[in-house]
Protein backbone atom coordinates (compact mmCIF):
# COMPACT_ATOMS: atom_id res chain seq x y z
CA UNK A 1 0.00 0.00 0.00
CA UNK A 2 1.31 3.37 -0.73
CA UNK A 3 2.36 6.18 1.60
CA UNK A 4 -1.31 8.03 2.87
CA UNK A 5 -1.51 11.71 3.36
CA UNK A 6 -2.21 12.35 6.76
CA UNK A 7 -5.28 14.78 8.02
CA UNK A 8 -5.61 15.60 11.86
CA UNK A 9 -9.67 16.20 12.65
CA UNK A 10 -10.17 18.95 15.17
CA UNK A 11 -10.42 16.12 18.50
CA UNK A 12 -6.86 14.96 17.44
CA UNK A 13 -5.58 18.25 17.38
CA UNK A 14 -7.63 19.01 20.82
CA UNK A 15 -6.25 15.93 22.17
CA UNK A 16 -2.27 17.01 21.22
CA UNK A 17 -2.93 20.47 23.09
CA UNK A 18 -4.05 18.56 26.14
CA UNK A 19 -1.57 16.08 26.40
CA UNK A 20 1.12 18.69 26.30
CA UNK A 21 -0.42 21.00 28.63
CA UNK A 22 -1.11 17.94 31.09
CA UNK A 23 2.70 16.67 31.10
CA UNK A 24 4.02 20.54 30.63
CA UNK A 25 2.42 21.08 34.03
CA UNK A 26 3.27 17.98 35.50
CA UNK A 27 6.49 16.29 34.29
CA UNK A 28 8.46 19.46 32.24
CA UNK A 29 8.83 20.29 28.89
CA UNK A 30 11.89 17.66 28.26
CA UNK A 31 9.26 14.55 28.81
CA UNK A 32 6.62 16.72 26.80
CA UNK A 33 8.83 16.77 24.14
CA UNK A 34 10.13 13.35 23.94
CA UNK A 35 6.23 12.33 24.03
CA UNK A 36 5.35 14.51 21.28
CA UNK A 37 8.57 13.15 19.04
CA UNK A 38 7.33 9.43 20.09
CA UNK A 39 3.89 10.21 18.78
CA UNK A 40 4.78 12.02 15.84
CA UNK A 41 7.12 8.89 14.86
CA UNK A 42 3.74 6.77 15.36
CA UNK A 43 1.58 9.25 13.44
CA UNK A 44 4.50 9.08 10.26
CA UNK A 45 4.36 5.17 10.74
CA UNK A 46 0.57 5.18 10.29
CA UNK A 47 1.20 8.03 6.94
CA UNK A 48 3.99 5.11 5.71
CA UNK A 49 2.14 1.87 6.43
CA UNK A 50 -1.49 2.67 7.06
CA UNK A 51 -2.67 -0.91 7.21
CA UNK A 52 -0.43 -1.02 10.49
CA UNK A 53 -2.35 -0.50 13.54
CA UNK A 54 -4.86 -2.97 14.50
CA UNK A 55 -8.61 -2.75 13.04
CA UNK A 56 -11.20 -2.94 15.86
CA UNK A 57 -14.39 -4.91 15.16
CA UNK A 58 -16.64 -2.37 17.12
CA UNK A 59 -15.80 0.77 15.28
CA UNK A 60 -14.52 1.50 11.92
CA UNK A 61 -11.52 2.99 12.40
CA UNK A 62 -8.38 1.31 13.32
CA UNK A 63 -5.46 2.07 16.66
CA UNK A 64 -1.81 2.11 16.77
CA UNK A 65 0.23 2.34 20.44
CA UNK A 66 2.81 4.86 20.99
CA UNK A 67 5.54 2.81 21.31
CA UNK A 68 7.46 3.79 24.80
CA UNK A 69 4.01 5.49 26.44
CA UNK A 70 0.67 5.05 27.26
CA UNK A 71 -1.18 6.34 24.05
CA UNK A 72 -3.09 5.27 21.40
CA UNK A 73 -3.35 6.52 18.09
CA UNK A 74 -7.21 6.08 16.68
CA UNK A 75 -7.39 6.86 12.82
CA UNK A 76 -9.61 5.81 9.31
CA UNK A 77 -8.34 4.85 5.95
CA UNK A 78 -9.42 6.87 2.96
CA UNK A 79 -8.85 6.32 -0.36
CA UNK A 80 -6.52 9.14 -0.25
CA UNK A 81 -5.49 10.05 3.19
CA UNK A 82 -4.77 8.38 7.22
CA UNK A 83 -7.71 10.69 8.53
CA UNK A 84 -6.33 11.10 12.38
CA UNK A 85 -9.60 10.75 14.56
CA UNK A 86 -8.05 10.66 18.14
CA UNK A 87 -4.82 10.40 20.70
CA UNK A 88 -6.08 8.83 23.66
CA UNK A 89 -4.26 7.68 27.14
CA UNK A 90 -4.45 3.89 26.90
CA UNK A 91 -6.76 4.18 30.19
CA UNK A 92 -9.37 6.36 28.09
CA UNK A 93 -12.56 4.68 27.04
CA UNK A 94 -12.61 5.10 23.05
CA UNK A 95 -15.47 6.31 21.07
CA UNK A 96 -17.67 4.04 19.07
Amino acid sequence: MQRKRLEYLASAQRDLRRIAEYYIETAGTATTARIGREIGKTILQIAEHPEIGHKLETAPYRQLVVSQYPFVILYLLTPTAARIIRILHQAQKKPR
